[in-house]
């Protein structure tokens, strides 16, 4: 070459906070502009000519760029893990990053389709990417371990990391021809015509050794070897000409290059003298390449410099350019600000072009309806011929149709907050009660089910500024059936714990249970009848299983078995899955609890209703039994397999007798032949269960459509007995009139459903059938929905009927229609021991020096009607999740988590008023956020065994003293009762509730009064001036309970209850140097109308 090459500019990326080598380079072809990718990911573009920096962008994190392709629609750069594509501006158009992309290393465009990528390198698979969509179309197997690729007219060309190339058809992708071009690696490669070029290293004496040639093969017809250039630097970068096709750019890592002619190359010594040139770089060459005008080259260096050279002083890069768009230039404004100018001086900007959010109509179009998902089955049997797949109809959809499904706007019909309800009746003066239910109809017209009815959506707790209490509970349940609450984790298992409540002998048997004195601390079976106990009195209000949870969420076996919800929903969760395992697991747990009570063996004997298989193991060799007793409290449903569904019609009777008598051939450990032998397993019913539950849970859509095909809707095949609502039952037949421990009779008592709607998370509902004695007054069907804490009666052929898809059953049960008969409950003792209370527990170390209560003793036992003051002070286990609005107000998404920190309990009347009895701190093994110091009077040490100078119980020790006042029939004196009570988790009846902070109020007026207030004022006392003290509480609302007795019996109340209100008007209810927030409960009518500084109270009273 008669050129002379020379350095017109070198650059570095400013912007690095650390060196980073340059991996690739790449002219523009379409712009001025040269592309320069990096170790760390960054890519970077510099104007041709100065090498100023145009853009620069973080493409891939922490991942080297190994290639960059410019199109005219974009930049694409790839790393190890993903590809990506871009505008030159830096904008992301699309990127991969998936299990598909393990380790690439090259890419290449197509020439027999356009807009497609080829993307290969030291992985099984090639992809092939659409540069339109930005997918992986389809992938080439085999084409493994390809570090170079580049394009021939009629093939392409593969170079491997082992020193093989290879030519492959475009169309069918196969191999053609190889050649071992190097016998260790290959560094480099390039195509031309008909020429093809590589460098490389090879292996000597076990190490590698760069070939100091570059060599030249034919490829028109069989590969064949040409003379080779040599390059005694040893070559590491080929290049070939953009304009001229026989001429290639050559560069050592040290920094040389050479242009040669390898048409004219000649060797001996008649050839004309090499012409190399030295880059002036102090570390190593990693990248380079030449403009598509030849006139420009580039180089990049291993400490992030750039090198461009040239061979003329007025260079091109490329023979025509398109114009760049460059930012545009804003003259600042001239704003004068002084100290007296007002903010509203500063004027809003005045624009003259549309705003960056109006797309141009161009870039906007209609997407159409989603491509519909492949089913399973066709992807399975797919065959591949080139780029096109074939497949055998499975038949479950009609040829060329697909069923739309319309997204509709779905507006949830969620009830007016409390606080709102009753702005609304004090602002119209009426009172016309609260809007009716619209969870549907009963007699929807929809008898197949094929519809999802409204009351099946998944509920969901919305919060005001007020928190939980606001929230319209009784909306969605106006029966006399308690639901549960949502807001706890792990309350997936609310549908199977209202199933086993109204499983009546379990639900008799908990109860029982909390009598006895149970030495262990989270003892489902106690937390268990604890929530029986408030479902009794709950009388269609809401409950919480917080206690139930908490106490599950502590056994390590469920964390093992991953029964734990995950904290953030997941819409691919199997809540049916779910389910199964925690109802296995929950009555195993319930069977080792009772039998780990020495006081009542009777439980154990009742939960296991003698219902015992047998399992044998048979050696296939020698035939020796191995017989072992097993309790299945759950049977687990054996799915036929797809090829038994096409030849017959399994009914579900059949079914569940394949799963309860199973049989399997396996391979185990023979103890008689001392080897592994076949074995054949098998297991036989002993005895028949008074409670029956079976996991019908379906893994997938063929084991789902079972139950929509041969469900209970089929007029053939029933999942419980044939009554229908209304009707007598039919008589018994002969055969079934067996002995009981050998022959039963079952009717479908509850069932557990998944839900899973087209747009919403799957959950679980309970479908329950209510025991006759039990049924609301005039109830027209015995059968209710729970869906958390939505009760609502629905017809007993919705429950039978299966054939929508948005429903599977998760759980059956089904109870023996003479359990009453076989059950002696009168042996569970009936007796409660009370002697909890006499006792002075604590499980601190440290011993109490100087308690400030006085256990009760027998001559003091409660009685009904006895009067105790109590007050609770509590812990924060979370903080509260609140967003702010656009309107800049807030919005509470969750509230805080509490639990009960301390709890007091004083004596009401008697010699001994106002002694405290109870006054117990509560350990906690959950880690506390907050201590509430300010509001609680509760320390960091005072919950910690270790440290605690107090009386210390399990928070099960205090909830059943609690528990046990409740039910001696007890009144409570307090002030702001129910909010303490929701805490706890303790349904009191209201009759058993005397709370201050209602007898001092006025109905009519908005505001509440704190205890602190009434104290000062009626009182004359100054309390909670540091801390709260739940004694000194407890005893001030008893005081002021006294003192209410006396102004009635005066007659004066009236008057008292006005002078209150109207002092604290005058003082704005302001009173003392602290706030006084923790006792008044945070009602919607109070203050949803006060103002902010309202609930603050300073010092000086006027």
């Amino acid at each position: 070459m008669e050129s002379t090459w020379s350095e017109v500019q070198h650059t570095c990326d400013i912007g690095l906070n650390k060196v980073s080598p340059v991996s690739a380079l790449c002219w523009d072809p379409y712009h001025e502009l040269l592309w320069v990718g990096n170790d760390s990911g960054r890519v970077a573009s510099y104007y041709g000519k100065g090498l100023q920096r145009y853009t620069s962008f973080k493409a891939h994190k922490d991942q080297q760029i190994r290639q960059i392709r410019v199109t005219d629609r974009g930049i694409i750069s790839l790393s190890p893990k993903s590809i990506q594509m871009r505008d030159r501006r830096g904008m992301v158009k699309w990127n991969i990053s998936n299990e598909h992309t393990r380790d690439l290393h090259c890419m290449m465009a197509t020439t027999l389709i356009s807009g497609e990528l080829l993307v290969a390198g030291q992985q099984d698979d090639m992809l092939v990417v659409s540069m339109a969509r930005g997918t992986v179309t389809r992938t080439v197997p085999g084409a493994s371990n390809i570090v170079v690729m580049r394009n021939l007219p009629r093939a392409i060309c593969c170079g491997s990391l082992l020193g093989e190339v290879t030519l492959r058809d475009t169309r069918t992708m196969k191999v053609e021809q190889r050649v071992q071009a190097h016998t260790a690696t290959l560094s480099d490669m390039d195509v031309s015509g008909n020429l093809l070029l590589t460098c490389g290293f090879s292996q000597r004496q076990g190490s590698l050794i760069m070939d100091p040639l570059v060599k030249v093969y034919d490829i028109r017809m069989a590969v064949r070897s040409l003379a080779p250039i040599p390059f005694p630097s040893g070559p590491m970068f080929l290049k070939m000409h953009p304009t001229l096709s026989t001429t290639c750019l050559v560069a050592s890592q040290t920094g040389q290059f050479q242009m040669c002619d390898v048409s004219n190359l000649t060797m001996g010594s008649y050839a004309p003298p090499a012409q190399f040139y030295q880059i002036q770089t102090s570390s190593y060459i990693t990248a380079m390449d030449i403009s598509s005008s030849g006139q420009a080259l580039v180089f990049g260096d291993g400490a992030s410099f750039v090198y461009e050279y040239a061979d003329r002083e007025e260079f091109e890069i490329n023979p025509y350019s398109l114009p760049l768009s460059t930012p545009d230039l804003v003259a600042p404004p001239n704003v004068v600000m002084t100290e007296e100018s007002p903010l509203s001086s500063i004027g809003m900007p005045y624009y003259t072009e549309p705003l960056l959010s109006v797309w141009p109509s161009n870039t906007v179009y209609e997407v159409g309806h989603p491509a519909p998902q492949i089913d399973e089955e066709v992807l399975r049997n797919m065959k591949m011929i080139d780029f096109v797949g074939h497949a055998p109809n499975p038949g479950n959809m009609l040829r060329n149709q697909v069923a739309r499904k319309k997204k509709h706007a779905h507006k949830r019909d969620v009830p007016k907050f409390r606080s709102e309800q009753e702005r609304e009746l004090l602002l119209a003066n009426t009172h016309s009660g609260r809007r009716s239910s619209s969870t549907g109809d009963l007699r929807k017209a929809d008898p197949l089910g094929l519809i999802m009815p409204q009351h099946y959506r998944r509920v969901e707790i919305q919060y005001s500024k007020f928190g939980v209490d606001d929230f319209d509970f009784g909306y969605y349940n106006q029966t006399v059936y308690g639901g549960l609450e949502t807001h706890i984790r792990n309350s997936y298992c609310n549908s199977l714990l209202q199933m086993l409540y109204f499983t009546v002998p379990l639900r008799k048997i908990a109860k029982s249970h909390i009598g006895t004195p149970c030495p262990k601390e989270n003892c489902l079976l106690c937390e268990l009848g604890f929530l029986f106990r408030m479902l009794d009195d709950a009388n269609g209000q809401n409950c919480q299983a917080t206690n139930f949870l908490r106490a599950f969420s502590t056994i390590p076996q469920a964390a093992a078995l991953g029964l734990f919800e995950p904290e953030t929903p997941d819409r691919n969760i199997s809540y049916s899955t779910l389910m199964q395992n925690f109802t296995r697991f929950i009555m195993e747990q319930l069977h080792q609890e009772s039998n780990a009570s020495n006081e009542n063996p009777l439980i154990s004997k009742i939960l296991n209703l003698d219902n015992d298989t047998l399992s044998q193991s048979k050696c296939g060799s020698c035939n020796h039994e191995i017989s072992r007793i097993t309790y299945p409290f759950v049977v687990d449903m054996l799915y036929p397999k797809k090829r038994e569904q096409k030849s017959r019609k399994r009914s579900f009777t059949s079914v569940l007798k394949a799963s309860m008598y199973r049989e399997n051939q396996t391979k185990a450990w023979c103890p008689s032949c001392h080897q592994y032998q076949p074995t054949t397993t098998k297991k036989i019913i002993r005895g028949l269960p008074g409670v029956l539950l079976i996991n019908s849970g379906a893994s997938n859509s063929d084991e789902a459509a079972i139950w929509r095909q041969n469900g209970p809707n089929s007029p053939k095949n029933s999942l419980s007995s044939p009554q229908i609502e209304g009707q007598e039952r039919k008589e018994i037949p002969i055969e079934f009139k067996g002995a009981p421990d050998t022959c039963a009779i079952y009717e479908l008592s509850s069932t557990i459903l998944q839900i899973k709607a087209d747009e919403e998370l799957p959950h679980l509902v309970a479908q329950i059938k209510i025991p006759t004695d039990e049924l609301e007054e005039h109830s027209k069907t015995p059968w209710y929905l729970f869906n958390d804490f939505l009760v609502k009666s629905i017809r007993h052929d919705e429950v039978l009927s299966l054939k929508g898809t948005w429903k599977t059953p998760s759980v059956l049960q089904y109870t023996r229609i003479d359990l009453d008969s076989l059950l002696d409950l009168e042996k569970l003792p009936s007796e409660v021991d009370y002697s909890l209370l006499f006792k002075d527990l604590s499980i601190a170390k440290q011993p109490v020096v100087e308690p400030r209560h006085e256990i009760l003793t027998p001559e003091e036992m409660p009685k009904p009607g006895t009067i105790v003051a109590i007050d609770a002070e509590f812990v924060a286990l979370n903080q509260e999740e609140t967003e702010i609005r656009s309107d800049g107000t807030k919005s509470l998404i969750r509230p805080s988590t509490l639990t009960l920190a301390r709890v007091s309990v004083l004596r009401g009347d008697g010699e001994k008023e106002n002694v405290p009895f109870i006054d117990d701190y509560i350990a906690t093994s959950e880690p506390v956020v907050d201590y509430l110091t300010e509001f609680s009077g509760i320390e960091a040490g005072d919950l910690d065994p270790k440290t605690s100078r107090y009386t210390l119980v399990p928070l099960k020790v205090a909830y059943k003293k609690l528990r046990m006042l409740v039910d001696l029939g007890c009144i409570f004196v307090g002030h702001g009762l129910n909010k303490d009570f929701r805490i706890i988790n303790l349904l009191v009846p209201p009759e058993q509730i005397i709370d201050t902070v209602d007898i001092y109020h006025i109905r009519n007026r908005q505001r509440k009064i704190s205890l602190r207030f009434l104290a000062w004022h009626l009182l004359h006392q100054d309390i909670q001036s540091e801390s709260h003290d739940s004694i000194e509480d407890a005893r001030t609302a008893l005081v002021l309970y006294k003192k209410y007795l006396e102004y009635r019996e005066n007659g004066t109340f009236g008057q008292v209850l006005e002078d209150v209100y109207e002092a604290g008007h005058r003082a704005n209810w302001l009173k003392g140097p602290k706030d006084a927030l923790s006792r008044i409960p945070t009602t919607p009518q109070i203050e949803s109308v006060l103002a902010p500084n309202q609930i603050f109270t300073v010092a000086g009273w006027p």
